[in-house]
């Protein structure tokens, strides 16, 4: 028997001599208080799945007037129309997602209210992705007061459709470092059936804070690719 074998079975013995020796000297005696709890398992750093905010019974949204939070699934169906309030890339990076995933999807940075017949006519869900961008808005002629107007009025027509109007930022926290960001972000959220973000960009619970406090279902994902995910062609 090598070194190690000997090693390991001398520890053995000396476990089941000290188990032997706690067993009987407990024997008899009335049972002393149980030991602490061990500490539960470290948060997964997996991505965090669709849920309804904890401590809330689905009953519907009540700010957007839209779909009720109790029919949402925990999926996005598609086929999708996108847009994005301050003419970031968002919309984009949700639009390839889709397409990859095989989800029927349009993006059109300037969409009208008017239009959602002629563009989208199939379209099921409307995402708004939030965050802007100087240079976008200044080539497309816009400011984020004229997006804000924009996108409100695309929102309320998309519910007159029945379709589900979605909050969405994916671009983590440098869509969220000025006024207009914000500006952004505060229009939406309140239009919206479901929140859709990126871990990066609800890291201080911005979103999460805001689902939770108004009863909104929110997907949280690890990245904007992992959206994907949550896409469903039905």
């Amino acid at each position: 028997m090598n070194f190690s074998k000997k090693l390991a079975v001398s520890l053995l013995a000396l476990s089941m001599t000290a188990s032997l020796a706690a067993c009987s000297s407990g024997q008899g005696s009335t049972p002393s208080a149980a030991p602490s709890a061990a500490p539960s398992a470290a948060p997964s750093t997996a991505p965090v799945e669709s849920t309804t905010p904890a401590g809330n019974t689905p009953s519907g949204n009540e700010n957007s007037g839209g779909a009720s939070s109790a029919e949402f699934d925990g999926k996005l169906h598609g086929p999708f129309v996108m847009t994005t309030c301050g003419q970031s890339t968002g919309s984009v990076m949700c639009h390839m997602v889709a397409t990859q995933a095989g989800v029927t999807s349009t993006d059109e940075h300037q969409l009208l209210a008017d239009e959602l017949d002629t563009v989208a006519p199939d379209a099921k869900t409307l995402i708004i992705s939030t965050g802007t961008s100087g240079k976008g808005m200044g080539a497309a002629g816009t400011d984020v007061n004229d997006e804000i107007d924009r996108c409100t009025a695309v929102a309320q027509a998309a519910k007159d459709k029945g379709m589900v109007v979605v909050c969405a930022h994916v671009e983590g926290m440098s869509r969220r470092t000025d006024a207009n960001d914000q500006a952004s972000i505060d229009a939406i959220l309140p239009l919206a059936d479901v929140i859709v973000c990126v871990e990066e960009s609800d890291s201080d619970g911005l979103f999460s804070n805001y689902a939770q406090e108004h009863g909104i279902p929110i997907i949280t994902a690890k990245d904007t690719l992992s959206l994907s995910e949550y896409m469903t062609a039905e």
